[in-house]
């Protein structure tokens, strides 16, 4: 029986409630219910816990049709990409999917097949649907294939590749630096006679690659052989047809670079057709890894890129322009990728005469990969005359930002070096208090905002610049926390957002520019986090109880908060002043392990967390309170800059300063009880005895020895910050200035 059209919705109105029956059961309005929905703030807590109780008791699902029309929103994004059956595209698509679901959005993916019609007609259609945003490889570097998203003012991403003729957001890994890497790795095995085989002539990261390789060569003084360099697509059967040519052309190469993973399986079925061995008769390396075989069968020598990291990337570009409420400059994320060398490129024939291959590849020096970083300034502007007035363009490089004005981060660095610069800096990772922040900005400001659900911060990013700019302190931190409370094994608070993170650590970065203000990216570390996670009271007696479990806690948070920093450290190395890493391992009497149980627990971890920051070469400042000397050649060993802040409470300042110079700088030793209870000249006349004993020959950032709460007046704070400057000027320290 075919029910009628009219009791069917009948029925389905029954069934299914209304905003109305939200209103009604908990005793408000419609419109009440509505602003609930939206998120609007005007709404009593009291009053907005009673509607969404009501919501969930009646599992009221809201319209998503009538959300869009409201807010002009359709909470998709598109994803279009040249080839998804490549490992390349599906990883970058799963970063892209992780950070829009965070945000409840939906990914609408479109594969083009490196197809100009194909591209345009997906664009009709991402249109027809009122996509909030596309991220896209485009078919080739004409903006005016992409006018459609221009005209419609859509906001857009580029991924992997570059466009002429519209500046516009985009996220790649540096061609040129890559391809250079990998051909610098053959001339040093003894190569001359090299051929890459490439994809369109049309396509900005075919082209990249072919001028890292032409800047290689002309580097090493070899000849650039132009019937050498084979353009095709990027696809198994084009690097199968062009490795052919080479062979059938009989231009003897020793070794062949292909610029993509599925090049490189064309190559190695050409090689294996015509009884070639890789690399006894040929060598081969390829650009970006294939993960899946490599896992099974390390092989391919390759530069790798951040492949997951590039969709992370693109996704926070696009939701930050989506939610910024003014418009954003077009920015240009260009991230390094990784030499990963193994065996294809016949590394082992020049050990020892032969390539033994087994599973698993005996020994520990193959697989091991080097960071390749972007061009420098310098080693852009020497290309052309590497390549003798070859001319190219190469990808954008961001912005940096300028050095100038009263805060200084350079005299903070400088510190940190054992130099003197002009005064001993000031630093202060922690203020938390409302009062401190409305007296030194003199108005009111917005305390406990969303972003310290990010952060930690009480306040938005900007109000922190400006309340570091007036102080003139030299850095502030921006923090990367994940920090779960009383959790289970496998039942931990999830961590905030990485697009979120690494917004916020933009808006810093936006904030900051051109101010001489750095930026210190300020990250929870793995061992106190779990211990609070697990509510561990007696360290020693729950480690006797249940290391092992301890210990998976901590490889647990470990694992997300490695992938923070080499997020961050890959893309912001250049624009951070400093990385601090915040682990509290020591107490008032000490380590809170004995060194020989601490140690075995911390350093392999420690070592894996710090990996990103030592090959992007910047200064590691451990934050850790407590009674640290017993604990600094751990601190020291497992590399180091700084400690901070310390607690002159149980540590002689000076002393560790005497013993460690050269090795270890130190930051804080101004007392928070001082600041809590001291009188103004008390403070004062403390950090005018600092500047005379312990600033002398760098090595000392003076700051507060904890967290700025509200117990502390906001004028001794200030009265701290004034005495840095009057009396902290080399050349005069101690003297009024």
């Amino acid at each position: 029986m075919k029910w009628p059209h009219t009791v069917v919705r009948s029925l389905r109105e029954q069934l299914l409630p209304t905003i109305s029956d939200v209103a009604d059961h908990a005793g408000v309005s419609p419109a009440t219910v509505s602003r609930v929905i939206q998120g609007a703030k005007n709404v009593r807590p009291a009053t907005r816990a009673k509607v969404e109780r009501a919501i969930q008791e009646l599992g009221y699902v809201p319209s998503a049709v009538a959300q869009s029309l409201r807010s002009k929103r359709t909470r998709s994004l598109a994803l279009v990409v040249s080839d998804i059956t490549n490992p390349f595209w599906t990883t970058i698509a799963r970063g892209v999917e992780d950070g829009a679901q965070r945000h409840d959005y939906s990914v609408l993916l479109c594969n083009t097949d490196e197809d100009l019609a194909k591209q345009l007609r997906y664009l009709d259609f991402l249109i027809s649907q009122q996509v909030d945003g596309v991220i896209i490889a485009p078919y080739n570097s004409d903006a005016e294939h992409l006018d459609k998203l221009r005209r419609r003012n859509i906001p857009t991403v580029i991924i992997d590749r570059r466009i002429d003729g519209w500046d516009v957001d985009s996220v790649s890994g540096d061609s040129v630096a890559g391809a250079r890497a990998l051909v610098q790795h053959l001339i040093g095995l003894g190569h001359e006679r090299i051929a890459i085989i490439t994809g369109p002539v049309s396509t900005s990261t075919a082209e990249d690659r072919i001028l890292g390789y032409n800047m290689a060569l002309a580097e090493a003084g070899l000849p650039i052989d132009q019937r050498l360099i084979q353009r095709g697509e990027f696809r198994h059967t084009s690097g199968e047809e062009l490795t052919y040519r080479l062979l059938d052309e009989d231009l003897a190469p020793t070794a062949i670079f292909a610029a993509n993973n599925a090049i490189a399986m064309g190559v190695i079925d050409a090689a294996a057709k015509r009884n070639l061995r890789i690399p006894q008769d040929i060598a081969l390396v390829a650009f970006d890894d294939v993960p899946s075989a490599s896992r099974l069968f390390p092989f391919l020598t390759v530069v790798a890129q951040p492949v997951y990291e590039i969709g992370v990337h693109a996704t926070q570009l696009l939701l930050s322009r989506l939610d910024s409420e003014v418009s954003l400059q077009p920015r240009h994320v260009v991230l390094p990728s990784r030499l990963i060398v193994r065996h294809s490129c016949g590394i082992g024939l020049e050990k020892n005469g032969s390539c033994p291959l087994s599973v698993p590849i005996p020994g520990n020096s193959l697989g091991q990969s080097t960071l390749v970083k972007p061009l420098t300034d310098e080693e852009r502007r020497d290309l052309a005359r590497w390549l003798n007035g070859v001319t190219a363009r190469l990808p954008d490089r961001p912005d940096r930002l300028a050095k100038y004005g009263k805060s200084d981060v350079n005299r903070l660095l400088k510190a940190l070096r054992y130099q003197e610069p002009d005064r001993v800096p000031h630093l202060d990772l922690w203020v938390e208090s409302k009062q401190v922040y409305e007296y030194v900005l003199e108005r009111e400001v917005e305390y406990g905002v969303a972003s310290a659900k990010i952060g930690g911060q009480p306040i938005t990013p900007e109000d922190h610049v400006d309340f570091a700019l007036r102080l003139g302190m030299d850095a502030i931190g921006c923090n990367f926390e994940w920090r779960p409370q009383h959790a289970e094994l496998y039942d931990l608070e999830p961590p905030p957002s990485l697009t979120d993170q690494i917004s916020h650590l933009e808006r810093y970065l936006r904030a900051a520019q051109g101010s001489g203000l750095g930026v210190i990216a300020h990250v929870s570390s793995f061992f106190d986090c779990a211990l609070r996670a697990a509510d561990v009271q007696d360290v020693r007696a729950r480690l006797n109880e249940d290391q092992s479990l301890l210990e998976q806690l901590m490889d647990m948070l470990l694992e997300h908060q490695a992938r923070v920093m080499r997020v961050v450290c890959d893309r912001f190395a250049e624009d951070l002043a400093l990385i601090v890493i915040e682990d509290h391992i020591a107490g008032p009497a000490g380590p809170v392990l004995p060194l020989d149980r601490l140690a075995p627990i911390l350093e392999p971890r420690m070592e894996r967390l710090i990996a990103p920051v030592r090959e992007h070469g910047k200064e590691l400042m451990l934050h850790t309170t407590g009674c640290v000397a017993e604990a600094l050649p751990l601190i020291h060993d497992m590399g180091f800059d700084a400690v901070h802040p310390l607690q002159p409470e149980c540590n002689d300042t000076l002393a560790l300063k005497e013993r460690w110079s050269g090795r270890l700088a130190f930051g804080g030793a101004i007392s928070t009880s001082l600041l809590a209870q001291g009188s103004r000249d008390q403070i004062e006349a403390e950090v005018r005895d600092l500047c005379i004993r312990v600033a002398p020959g760098g090595g000392y950032v003076l700051g507060a020895s904890g967290p700025v709460g509200r117990e502390i007046p906001p004028a001794n704070y200030v009265a701290m910050v004034r005495a840095v400057h009057r009396y902290g000027r080399y050349g005069s320290l101690g003297q009024e200035t």
